[in-house]
């Protein structure tokens, strides 16, 4: 952990700017609530140290997949150069909201063999797949993983050639479906919906050949969720814009859907009704709540996890009740389970 401080300028354009000193040289309450933060963590080092985190989802990030939403970025379409961007933070708003944990996962990382640090890798707004990747990710699927691709999705290579999403393509051979083409919904135009939940963007139209139906567009009764079995794993096209949509906060119901088809069967070590970010070690987890609103009380369930007891990660203060943990207004809390 690092912050960065200095002591106030007295002239010049940053005159009076300070962070851990106040425009007096006194301590701020902030620096004073820092300091007892790194003095608990000082005293768990080696706890918070061996500790390690267990994602869920991990997220694509491919530098060639940028790369062609820039080169599409011309005039009058400049806003491309935003989508996978956007869609990144869509589908990690839709993760944190639910408390799934989660990190971003590269090329990189699945070259050098992480894929299966992650039961689920999901693909957002990945227009360009390149070959090397196609590789990967089938292997990932076969060995046991899970897949997620959503809309615009498995358009090019990673030379801006048209990828193959014909019957026997590799498109086709991991998600069970042909990719037949791309429309464009929006309220004025062609609206689409899943249930009661409306989908704007880029939607799929899709020929499932293996792939089990999961959700329909209710317009048109077309394929709008597809999950199939490829291998040991599962594959599945969510077939809208699912993470891009979920950029703006507050569309709740796209984040809902999102999660949803996302997981499958899979769950969440923990749930909670705040925001909670969690690290394990051998005798002791971690559990980070941020609370962005006025001060209220959060409960904190977990599925197959027991713990003798909950203390304040600070003061060392025992918690009564996972179901009732006092949360200050707009602060966190570091809450230690022990096993």
């Amino acid at each position: 952990v690092g912050m960065w401080s200095w002591n106030p300028r007295t002239a010049g354009w940053e005159a009076g700017e300070y962070a851990l000193l106040d425009r007096n040289r006194q301590p701020t309450e902030r620096a004073l609530r820092a300091g007892k933060i790194g003095q608990a963590m000082i005293k768990h080092r080696r706890e918070l140290w061996d500790s390690e985190k267990e994602p869920l989802v991990g997220v694509m990030w491919d530098w060639d997949n940028e790369a062609i939403w820039a080169a599409m970025s011309v005039t009058g379409r400049d806003h491309y150069k935003n989508v996978p961007i956007r869609a990144r933070i869509g589908i990690s708003r839709a993760l944190i909201n639910a408390n799934v944990p989660w990190e971003h996962v590269t090329t990189r990382n699945l070259r050098d063999g992480l894929a299966r640090r992650y039961p689920i890798i999901y693909l957002p707004a990945m227009i360009a797949i390149t070959d090397e990747l196609q590789t990967m990710l089938e292997a990932h699927v076969k060995d046991g993983g899970r897949l997620v691709i959503d809309m615009p999705g498995a358009y090019f290579d990673g030379y801006g050639r048209l990828i193959d999403t014909a019957k026997g393509s590799w498109f086709e051979r991991v998600f069970g479906a042909t990719l037949d083409e791309y429309h464009y919904g929006k309220p004025i135009n062609t609206p689409r919906s899943i249930g009661k939940t409306r989908v704007d963007g880029f939607v799929a139209k899709m020929t499932p050949t293996k792939a089990r139906v999961i959700a329909r567009f209710s317009q048109t009764d077309l394929p709008a969720v597809s999950e199939n079995k490829c291998g040991k794993g599962t594959a599945v096209v969510l077939g809208y814009e699912a993470s891009g949509a979920s950029w703006v906060a507050g569309n709740t119901g796209v984040e809902k859907l999102l999660v949803k088809h996302t997981l499958g069967k899979l769950q969440s070590p923990y749930a909670s009704d705040g925001i909670v970010y969690r690290i394990v070690s051998d005798d002791v987890d971690s559990y980070f709540f941020i609370n962005d609103g006025p001060t209220r009380k959060a409960k904190l369930t977990f599925k197959g996890l027991k713990y003798r007891k909950l203390v304040d990660g600070v003061t060392g203060e025992k918690i009564a009740s996972a179901k009732s943990i006092a949360l200050e207004g707009y602060s966190g809390r570091w809450v230690r389970a022990i096993r």
